[in-house]
């Protein structure tokens, strides 16, 4: 009688299936933890990165974009304040009182000025610091002379912002006034 022996098949559930699935779950555990460590590289590359940027912007803006206010009641432009007076006064008076805050009438430098000013001035007129000296000369009140960039009519001694531009009247003439000072 012959025998025939026959290899028994290893069971579905043996030790060689552990292996292979012991492998797969290490090989899971390990593409999780790489995932794990993808995500917190991402995470701080972002923070590092927001970090960075807002370091970046602080330290570059920061000589050109300091803040400058002007005070109460005054209004800015370009790198100057300006008040525009609720009430009226002769040009000395009118002065006077631009001298209580330190500053003076306002001389008109550029185009661009002498239309805000209009368009701030609303319907009143508004005493201007340029005046005409003894010697028929028009001298701005910080003693520079006028260098006839605009019109003024009239040939009175005190100028005045109007509607239409530049005037002059008699200084003792009761009108609003505008100061201009640097914006500090």
């Amino acid at each position: 009688m012959t025998q025939s022996r026959q290899v028994a098949a290893p069971a579905q559930g043996g030790p060689e299936n552990d292996n292979s699935n012991q492998g797969k779950e290490t090989q899971k555990k390990q593409g999780i933890k790489n995932m794990k460590e993808k995500c917190i590289l991402i995470f701080i590359g972002l923070v590092l990165g927001i970090v960075l940027t807002i370091l970046y912007f602080s330290i570059c803006l920061k000589g050109t974009e300091t803040q400058h206010f002007c005070p109460h009641d005054w209004i800015g432009f370009q790198d100057k304040c300006y008040y525009f007076s609720k009430e009226e006064g002769d040009w000395n008076s009118s002065r006077y009182n631009c001298s209580t805050q330190h500053t003076d009438l306002t001389m008109i430098d550029t185009v661009e000025e002498m239309h805000f000013l209009r368009r701030h001035k609303c319907t009143s007129d508004h005493w201007i610091g340029l005046e005409m000296t003894e010697n028929q000369i028009r001298k701005w009140v910080n003693g520079t002379v006028f260098n006839k960039w605009f019109t003024v009519r009239g040939n009175e001694k005190c100028a005045y912002l109007n509607d239409d531009g530049v005037a002059t009247a008699r200084c003792y003439t009761e009108r609003k006034w505008i100061c201009r000072k640097k914006v500090h």
